[in-house]
């Protein structure tokens, strides 16, 4: 894997597996050579699961998490959006339907959902916003499925999400902070998670790792 020079602020471009990619400041990557934008674990509605259960959050999540993926396709303007998982936290709820409408206005593109371990949406629903479903997909050099595996010989470059990876960043003293971050090991890269209202799982990577923190508005390798 190398780097490229960025072309676009907030951005940094590398290859992996002999193609070029783009990892984007909002968690997301864009593979220019199939013109497919790839991001995993949105986990929308877990704010009305909250609620269901008497934690009084708003909706404000996922309506920031679909606000960020309206800009990314309207700057990327990709012909398929690859979603690696973990779409919808829970059961369908009232907060399904932003995310139908965001798939409305842009019904010209290809979705497809590779499948993850939160996704129990009716397949009706699936249909109706034009999204094609798979347990896993191999296009090209690469592999995608949600979950992290060992996958060897016969697959290509895996690329996965689940973990939601963070980073620990230290500073002077004993200042630290944590986040999210694309984590590309020898044979797999891990994902950061896409939506607002997600945890991190702090990650202690291989020295010969790479990883790229996201703050929102750059990447960054670490």
């Amino acid at each position: 894997m190398a780097l490229v020079t960025p072309e676009r602020a907030g951005e940094v471009h590398m290859t992996c597996a002999e193609e070029q990619l783009v990892l984007l400041a909002d968690g997301a990557v864009h593979w220019p050579s199939r013109n497919t934008v790839w991001l995993s674990d949105l986990h929308l509605g877990k704010a009305a699961h909250f609620r269901k259960h008497g934690v009084p959050i708003g909706s404000e999540p996922t309506l920031a998490t679909l606000h960020r993926l309206r800009e990314c396709i309207k700057r990327r303007r990709p012909r398929r959006i690859l979603l690696l998982g973990d779409l919808f936290h829970s059961d369908i709820n009232r907060e399904w339907e932003p995310f139908a409408g965001l798939c409305s206005e842009f019904a010209s593109l290809e979705w497809c959902l590779v499948r993850g371990n939160h996704d129990m949406i009716p397949e009706v629903l699936l249909r109706e916003s034009g999204i094609l479903q798979r347990d896993r997909l191999d296009e090209g050099p690469f592999t995608f499925t949600h979950d992290p595996s060992d996958l060897t010989e016969g697959f290509g470059y895996h690329i996965c999400g689940h973990l939601h990876p963070g980073i620990r960043l230290r500073g002077m003293g004993r200042q630290t902070m944590r986040m999210r971050c694309f984590h590309f090991g020898k044979g797999q890269a891990v994902m950061p998670a896409y939506g607002a209202f997600t945890g991190m799982h702090t990650i202690e990577p291989d020295p010969a790792d790479r990883v790229f923190a996201v703050t929102g508005d750059a990447v960054l390798e670490v």
